[in-house]
C-alpha cells in the first residue's frame, strides 16, 4: 500500500509541474499581458509550429484566414473551419484570441468588390457582422473591426467601404458590432501610428476622441509596429502616444510587431534589433493601458517581410530551423524577470 502511495505522489508531482511549466506562455500571465502571435493554419497543425505556439502564446490572431476573401468567399458561402479550428485549439491550451479584421481595403471576396450602392454596401457590411459575431460569441475576446483606415497623411483612406458609404462607415461598424456582442472589445487597428506628432497617429488619435465624445463605441486601437531595425525607436514619442489614449480610456494593443534587419550581414544589427523587441516588451508592461504584445508570426521561415521589403527579412524571435534566438531568450528573461516600478 505504501509502494502504491508513493507512486501516486510522484505522478501527481509530475503532474502539477507539467501543468505549471514555466515559458513565455506561464511568465506572460503572471504579467498580466497577452502575448503571442500571428498563425496559419500549419503552426496548429504540425510539429513543431504547434508546440512553439502553445508553450509560449497566451493570445493568437490569425494572419489571413479571417480576412473577407477567405472566411467569406462567397456571397453564399462561409469558410469557417479554418477559425473555428484555431478556436478550439485556443480552448485547449488556455489562449485567447483575437479576431483580425471585419473590415479592410484589401483581400476582399469578389461579391464584396462588386458591390455599387451604398445600401448594398451597409447591408453586406451588416450582414458580415452579425454572421461572425453570431457565430463565434463568447469565443472571441477582441476584434479588429476596421484595420488600416488612413492615409500617411492622416486623411482617411478612400477604401471600397469609404467611397461607397463615406467616412461614417467607420462608426456604423463600430455600433453595429457593439450590438452584435456587447461582451468583446472593439478596436481599431494601424500601422505608422505609434509616435506621438505623425500625420497619421493624429488622425487616429482625433477619429477615436471625437467618437468617445460622442458615445460610438470603441475600446482601443492596435500600434501595428511593423518596424526597420536600422532605425532609432522613438520611445518617449511612443509612451506620450499610448498615456493620451489613457486619458481617454482607451486599450492599446502592440499589435503585429516584427522587426526587420538587413538581409546582408544581418549580425551587424542584431543587437540594435533585441533592444527594439525589449525596449517594446518594457513599454508594455509598464504601460498600464497596453494589454497585448501580439508578434506577426515567431519565425523567419514563415514571415511576410522578405516578400515585402526587398533586401531585409530577420526580423522574428525564431530563426528559420524555428530555434530561439538570443532575442527571444532576452524576451523571455524580462518577461520572467520585469517588475513594474
Amino acid at each position: 500500500m505504501k509502494k502504491l502511495i508513493l507512486i501516486t505522489s510522484l505522478a501527481m508531482m509530475t503532474l502539477l509541474t507539467g501543468c505549471a511549466k514555466k515559458n513565455a506562455h506561464y511568465y506572460a500571465k503572471k504579467q498580466g499581458l497577452d502575448f503571442g502571435f500571428a498563425v496559419t493554419s500549419a503552426d496548429i497543425l504540425q510539429e513543431p509550429n504547434m508546440t512553439i505556439v502553445k508553450e509560449n502564446a497566451t493570445m493568437v490572431v490569425s494572419e489571413n484566414n479571417m480576412k473577407n476573401a477567405n472566411i467569406h468567399p462567397s456571397k453564399k458561402f462561409w469558410n469557417w473551419s479554418d477559425t473555428d479550428h484555431l478556436i478550439e485549439f485556443a480552448k485547449q491550451n488556455d489562449i485567447s484570441v483575437k479576431f483580425h479584421t471585419l473590415f479592410w481595403h484589401q483581400q476582399n471576396a469578389p461579391f464584396i468588390l462588386n458591390l455599387s450602392t451604398k445600401e448594398e454596401a451597409l447591408a453586406a457590411m451588416d450582414e458580415h457582422i452579425e454572421k461572425i459575431m453570431s457565430h463565434y460569441k463568447g469565443q472571441i475576446k477582441v476584434y479588429d473591426v476596421v484595420n488600416e483606415m488612413f492615409n500617411e497623411d492622416g486623411s482617411l483612406r478612400q477604401s471600397l467601404w469609404y467611397n461607397l458609404i463615406g467616412p461614417e462607415y467607420l462608426e456604423h461598424a463600430l455600433i453595429k458590432a457593439r450590438q452584435c456582442d456587447p461582451d468583446v472589445k472593439l478596436y481599431f487597428n494601424e500601422y505608422n501610428n505609434e509616435n506621438l506628432g505623425y500625420a497619421k497617429s493624429e488622425g487616429m488619435y482625433n477619429l477615436v476622441k471625437d467618437f468617445k465624445a460622442r458615445g460610438i463605441p470603441i475600446d482601443g486601437i492596435g500600434m501595428q509596429l511593423h518596424l526597420d531595425g536600422t532605425q532609432p525607436l522613438n520611445e518617449d514619442a511612443i509612451r506620450a502616444n499610448i498615456r493620451r489614449y489613457a486619458e481617454l480610456g482607451l486599450e492599446v494593443s502592440f499589435s503585429e510587431v516584427d522587426v526587420r534587419i538587413p538581409k546582408d550581414n544581418p549580425e551587424a544589427w542584431e543587437q540594435a534589433q533585441q533592444e527594439v523587441y525589449c525596449t517594446l516588451l518594457k513599454i508594455a508592461l509598464e504601460e498600464p493601458n497596453v494589454k497585448s504584445f501580439i508578434m506577426w508570426g515567431y519565425s523567419d521561415n514563415g514571415s511576410w517581410v522578405p516578400g515585402t521589403f526587398p533586401g531585409y527579412g530577420n526580423a522574428l524571435p525564431f530563426d528559420f530551423n524555428r530555434q530561439p534566438k538570443p532575442v527571444w531568450n532576452a524576451m523571455l528573461d524580462i518577461l520572467k524577470n520585469y517588475k513594474v516600478k
